[in-house]
């Protein structure tokens, strides 16, 4: 799992293109395959070894007397796990799930080659769209400093800054939360 978190963007968007644009044509007999579904497939795909890592050190967390002390008064294997083991872990599970979006919503590039790359309000899954990571990463090379166009461009990266930093955030809070019980 650790080895699919170190895999590059460029690469999965690359995964994208040649892999998943013709899958979602054939399949969904669309004539395009670059947007939205595809680009939420890459990034899923691009979350999920992160998540996967930090769920599975949250769950070795959890005690050996917790799991024991359940056995000792007959709780089944599965009772064990959903009353015990996932209540004792919730807050890094759920951390997990918010360092894992975090990336997502940051990804540039991936979605840049996966999701069409077009200025597009989309009304279905199969519609190409433009990212605010990819709109940033696409125009700032030629946007004149100090202009209109250069500040909506920093404007854009504040507020992508302050989501980012509001889900960080909230998986400290959740984090710190586990360690103070």
């Amino acid at each position: 799992m650790e080895l699919l978190a170190a895999i590059p963007s460029v690469v999965w968007g690359f995964i994208g293109i040649t892999v998943m644009n013709p899958l979602i044509i054939r399949t969904f007999n669309v004539p395009v395959g670059l947007g939205v579904l595809n680009s939420g497939i890459i990034l899923g795909l691009m979350a999920t070894p992160i998540m996967t890592t930090l769920a599975e050190d949250a769950l070795k967390a959890v005690p050996d007397a917790y799991r024991e002390a359940a056995e000792a008064m007959g709780a089944t294997r599965l009772q064990m796990v959903f009353r015990v083991v996932l209540p004792a872990a919730k807050n890094g599970l759920a951390a997990a799930v918010l360092l894992g979006v975090g990336r997502g919503f940051g990804e540039t590039m991936a979605v840049l080659m996966a999701s069409g790359h077009s200025i597009n309000v989309p009304t279905s899954v199969f519609d190409s769209v433009r990212a605010l990571t990819a709109t940033i990463a696409a125009e700032l090379g030629e946007t004149a400093a100090g202009s209109d166009h250069y500040r909506a461009l920093f404007t854009i990266g504040i507020l992508l800054f302050v989501v980012t930093f509001v889900i960080n955030i909230t998986a400290d809070l959740v984090v710190r939360g586990a360690r103070n019980r």
